[in-house]
């Protein structure tokens, strides 16, 4: 590996650059939660261990808000952001060990060990690119266009908060002035306005990752408690036949079916109420009886489980027969759940329970939906369910098991 690497150049417009920093009066002062906020949003969505906004001054880069990361500054001549700024949109570096202009960099050789960056150049309110908002990762990755879009929104928000200094000065100048009160009003309300929608922008996408009470608890608190469901039931589903289908595709169509399929799967579960956790590989996984109120949800999961169904059945129709099938397995009992991790972290269940609605899936046969006899006992009134007999399941020796054929 190379031991050299290329400072950044400066900017021709350097002078007007420092100037308009400095009016922003945000060098070297207390951390601020409407930047941490920013930052901490910015590290949750694209799930990377560290992410910063960082003011790029004459001599060095000085972080205003963090995470992830210790240091308070470093030398300008090291930084990322000195190339960023050099750019009008981000500066992607997939990998900074295969770029002659970071390879031998102390702060990829070195803590904080940068292989991966992604850096949103932002404007100050006068002009000029004063600094940037920054993805860091330990692994080298690709970047899409919609995560560029993302990552150019939340710079919006920077530079949104940015100028706040500006407005709140010129409505102190408009209140003093009498004539001028009314116009001043409007300029606060239009302020609060913008706020309030940037706010529920960040919410909505907080949103998509937990579930509504446990984004508002980890908003709260920083964390979230662990929670036992004694009436949960959990729906597994995996295609089959996928490797054999995939090979009919060419890597771009193959992630465009899936996340189609998938997609589908998400408006499925969200009309019923129940809760998403997350797909692994083909497979995908949700449950119900997670919410506050510790009802089962087991006739819902039902519904979910027959749509989920006949979504490929038709799906497969469509595409002529040559498509994978769904096998689709629900089991129902005790199990915890929670958020687990510090910079990707997710929602997630745990328990024998979840193990055991994975071997009903595995049990299961295309097209069909295999369910436990114990959530048999919650469904028979709303399903014309099929005795299998007790059947071998990977650690349980046998287990009673039902396909359900149809809904009452």
């Amino acid at each position: 590996m190379s031991d050299r690497y290329q400072p950044p150049a400066v900017p021709l417009d350097e002078e007007t650059r420092l100037h308009s920093l400095r009016e922003l009066k945000l060098l070297d002062t207390e951390p601020e939660e409407r930047f941490d906020r920013v930052v901490k949003l910015a590290a949750a969505i694209f799930q990377v261990p560290i992410a910063y906004i960082a003011l790029v001054d004459r001599d060095r880069q000085w972080f205003k808000a963090q995470t992830g990361m210790c240091a308070t500054q470093t030398s300008r001549d090291v930084s990322f952001c000195g190339h960023a700024i050099l750019q009008d949109s981000a500066l992607v570096v997939p990998d900074a060990k295969k770029d002659p202009r970071f390879a031998g960099n102390p702060m990829v050789t070195g803590d904080p060990f940068v292989r991966f960056y992604a850096g949103q150049p932002v404007q100050a309110p006068q002009g000029g690119k004063v600094g940037t908002l920054c993805l860091i990762d330990h692994e080298p990755r690709e970047f899409s266009d919609s995560e560029l879009t993302v990552l150019r929104q939340l710079g919006d928000l920077v530079e949104h908060e940015f100028g706040l200094f500006d407005l709140i000065t010129a409505q102190d100048d408009l209140i003093r002035v009498k004539e001028e009160l009314l116009e001043s009003k409007r300029e606060v309300e239009r302020l609060f306005a913008d706020l309030t929608e940037e706010k529920a922008k960040t919410d909505r996408l907080l949103l998509n990752i937990l579930p509504e009470r446990i984004a508002e608890e980890l908003k709260e608190h920083g964390a979230v408690k662990a929670e036992r469901h004694e009436c949960a039931c959990v729906l597994f589903a995996d295609f089959t036949n996928f490797t054999a289908q995939s090979k009919n595709y060419t890597p771009e169509d193959l992630v465009t079916e899936l996340n189609e399929c998938f997609t589908e799967f998400d408006d499925i579960v969200a009309r019923h109420g129940i809760e998403k956790l997350k797909t692994l590989g083909d497979g995908y996984l949700c449950a119900g009886g997670l919410g506050c109120a510790e009802t089962s949800q087991h006739s819902e999961l039902l519904q979910v489980a027959f749509e989920i169904c006949e979504f490929i059945r038709a799906r497969r129709a469509e595409k002529g027969g040559a498509y994978w099938d769904v096998r689709v397995g629900v089991h129902a009992g005790p199990l915890v759940a929670g958020v687990v991790g510090k910079s990707k972290f997710a929602y997630d269940i745990w328990g024998d329970t979840v193990n055991t609605a994975s071997r009903m899936e595995s049990s299961s046969e295309p097209g069909r939906v295999n369910i436990s006899g114990a959530f048999e006992q919650l469904i028979h009134e709303h399903a014309e369910c099929e005795s299998r007999g007790s059947l071998p399941v990977k650690g349980k020796e046998t287990m009673e098991m039902f396909f359900v054929n149809s809904l009452k």
